[in-house]
């Protein structure tokens, strides 16, 4: 059905044992869709050979899964043949714990950032991450610059270095550069889980990796959903749909860039203190709680992972 409808941008699909949700085209997994160039695309062999590999087992194979079951009851039913198991979020429980996200890149003064953060307004702080892999498009970059500029609120922006193209440093540069680093701060790397929850940031703009987005729930933390490729676009049709803790940028252009006003538009939604502002704000905080639930000594990810090992 997929490979039949994919060029079909008016086909939804629903998922069995997943109630009361369709999926547009921009929602699934760019790497099942036949039409896409996704350097992922190996991806989908991996998973069948996977999924053989359970199938051959002799007893009802378990999986765990970074989620927790509040979060995702349906999903954990879905499938009979498989006992899919809870265990997340797993994020480290404290936000000192400096070794979680990965020092793959140049690290940013994490004192510098700090003392940024503490200077600016509770929930005031746009946060701007895409990931320590993905690399936006320049003509991209540039409207989330002009963006966050419109908006005319402190942001944080982690653009990372590419260190196989320093020599284009300089042309690869902001236009508009000078009148960003005015109201926000430019860095390379941070450790995200400790800037998602400070008390400055009211919002993330976010690529929607599974690793971000459990982490922006578990931090409260409402999202502007910025979907690229591989399992994104599905995490954000969550975030909006479901958990409705954020909301997703439209209106992408025949060269598949999102313009600065739709931008400003989302940010605004999220930040500007209105109705759809603290719902948003109130759902976001309600995962956050749930989260940690699921993750204390009695919750539902921590006796799953007792009940598996005092099985196995």
């Amino acid at each position: 059905e997929i490979t039949a409808n994919s060029n079909d941008p008016t086909w939804q699909i629903q998922f069995p044992g997943i109630p009361a949700l369709n999926f547009a085209k921009r929602d699934l997994p760019s790497f099942v869709l036949p039409s896409s160039s996704d350097k992922y695309s190996f991806a989908l062999p991996s998973f069948k050979e996977q999924l053989e590999t359970l199938d051959a087992e002799k007893m009802k194979p378990k999986v765990m899964v970074n989620t927790f079951d509040v979060l995702e009851p349906h999903a954990l039913k879905s499938i009979d043949k498989y006992e899919l198991i809870g265990v997340g979020p797993l994020i480290p429980s404290a936000p000192s714990d400096k070794s979680f996200g990965g020092d793959l890149f140049e690290k940013s003064d994490d004192n510098n950032v700090e003392l940024w953060l503490n200077s600016k307004p509770e929930s005031s702080v746009v946060y701007v991450s895409f990931g320590s892999i993905l690399k936006l498009p320049k003509a991209q970059m540039e409207e989330i610059a002009k963006g966050l500029l419109e908006s005319d609120r402190p942001f944080l922006w982690v653009i990372r270095i590419n260190e196989d193209k320093k020599n284009e440093e300089e042309k690869e540069k902001l236009s508009c550069l000078d009148e960003l680093e005015k109201i926000g701060k430019i860095v390379p790397w941070c450790s995200q889980l400790e800037v998602l929850t400070h008390p400055s940031i009211g919002c993330f703009v976010s690529h929607c990796g599974w690793n971000s987005t459990l982490e922006s729930l578990s931090s409260g933390v409402p999202v502007v959903a910025f979907p690229q490729w591989t399992d994104q676009g599905t995490n954000a049709k969550l975030i909006e749909d479901v958990w409705k803790s954020g909301v997703r940028v439209r209106g992408l252009g025949g060269d598949g860039v999102v313009e600065s006003g739709e931008i400003k538009r989302c940010i605004e939604e999220v930040m500007d203190g209105g109705g759809k502002s603290r719902e948003l704000r109130v759902n976001a905080r309600e995962w956050k709680c749930l989260a940690r639930e699921a993750m204390d000594e009695n919750g539902s990810s921590s006796n799953n992972l007792k009940a598996f090992l005092e099985q196995n």
